[in-house]
């Protein structure tokens, strides 16, 4: 058996879906530019994330994945935010709250996790 490090799914929140011209399902394929998206979902505050098999070049041409972590409050602000992204991502993400598509939410942006999974490797004698 050996252990092999395999790279985790990046998210991005691309749209509102909310807006009538707005179809997450098509949303995903043009913001990957030619990459794989695994899926799409308006669950996080009615929000087209969509999940690619490697990051995308976004904005400004970053390569950063980014993923809703709640809503930004009086009480939940930029530290509260960058803890909630810590407690999920530790040295991997920065949390922050973004006021856009009508809402204060706490975006999360962080590396790509890796993750080891033991695979189990047969040899022919």
């Amino acid at each position: 058996m050996q252990l092999t490090q395999v790279e985790g799914v990046c998210t991005n929140i691309v749209a509102n879906c909310a807006d009538e011209h707005v179809h997450c399902t098509t949303q995903c394929p043009v913001f990957a530019r030619g990459g794989k998206v695994l899926g799409s979902n308006c669950d996080f505050y009615n929000l087209c994330t969509c999940s690619y098999e490697h990051p995308v070049a976004g904005q400004f041409g970053l390569n950063q994945c980014d993923i809703g972590k709640g809503l930004c409050t009086s009480d939940c602000r930029n530290d509260c935010c960058d803890a909630r992204c810590a407690a999920k991502y530790p040295k991997l993400g920065v949390g922050y709250c973004v006021q856009d598509y009508v809402l204060d939410y706490c975006s999360c942006t962080y590396r790509r996790p890796l993750s080891l999974f033991l695979i189990e490797t047969k040899y022919n004698k």
